[in-house]
């Protein structure tokens, strides 16, 4: 910007303040368009950052989920070893060789993939129990 100098004043000496108000206006009136449209494109920047934010927020989300079910999905093989050690143990023992017993192991690894985790704890418990009571005697 080049600043000229005339033999006008800006400021008129009678009425300072009144001057000082009319020089406010008008620096207002060219600077103002410049921060509207700052303003505008700070705007524009934050609605961005925003849907950005929701994508990241939506693809955690998802990542959570998956994460949870591979969590549920490995705790349930944990016990299905468990189980299995257990089933392990009663063959070792000899106590699968029992009539009724025998084909209760056999239907048991066949579905053992399909059962609930509450059923494969039910039946860990009952294959402690049965090697408890084995070795306590």
């Amino acid at each position: 910007m080049k600043i000229e100098e005339t033999q006008h004043p800006d400021v008129i000496k009678k009425n300072l303040s009144e001057s000082k108000i009319v020089l406010a206006d008008n620096i207002i009136k060219n600077v103002y368009p410049l921060f509207d449209d700052v303003y505008i494109q700070k705007l524009e920047e934050v609605k961005k950052l925003d849907d950005i934010l929701e994508g990241k927020k939506l693809q955690v989300k998802q990542e959570k989920e998956k994460l949870e079910k591979l969590l549920m999905n490995y705790n349930k093989k944990i016990k299905v070893t468990n189980l299995i050690g257990r089933l392990q143990k009663l063959v070792e023992s000899g106590l699968v060789y029992d009539g009724t017993l025998r084909n209760d192991t056999v239907l048991l690894l066949k579905v053992i993939d399909k059962l609930s985790e509450e059923k494969i704890d039910y039946h860990i418990k009952q294959t402690i129990k049965l090697i408890s009571t084995r070795f306590s005697r």
